[in-house]
């Protein structure tokens, strides 16, 4: 399994804003190496989701819509991506011909429940915290 570049862009965002209370694009932009059409987009996804808030005009940016505790690694791929799937049978049901006669789809439902399970309870307040021991550790 591997994160989109959507993905890995997405929480790098909402990690830099969890740790900066209010940001511009191109500020998120620039410290974390993302193209700035392609964080206009996602920031738009992420409004959608309600995770993060947006201000213009003078003095307006980016900021988090929850307490970053409340926001998760899987809200926040969820938010641009839409529900977990780890395999085509899970984000298209009726896709798969072998559906309701495949050992491997109920191994694979278990491990993307529990990946969905480590995801949910990592939340962007845990993040700051351990992004801010590194930060001083540089």
């Amino acid at each position: 399994m591997r994160l989109t570049r959507q993905e890995d862009y997405a929480m790098r965002a909402v990690l830099y804003l969890a740790t900066s209370p209010l940001a511009t694009n191109n500020e998120i932009a620039k410290a974390q190496d993302i193209p700035l059409e392609y964080l206009i987009k996602i920031m738009q996804s992420l409004a959608e989701a309600g995770i993060v808030s947006t201000k213009r005009g003078a003095g307006g940016g980016v900021s988090l819509a929850l307490p970053p505790d409340k926001i998760t690694l899987l809200n926040v791929i969820q938010a641009v991506s839409g529900p977990l799937a780890i395999n085509r049978c899970f984000s298209n049901p009726g896709e798969c011909s072998r559906e309701g006669t495949c050992s491997i789809h109920d191994e694979l439902a278990g491990v993307q429940e529990e990946i969905a399970k480590v995801l949910a309870r990592t939340n962007f307040a845990r993040l700051a915290r351990a992004e801010a021991k590194i930060s001083r550790c540089l």
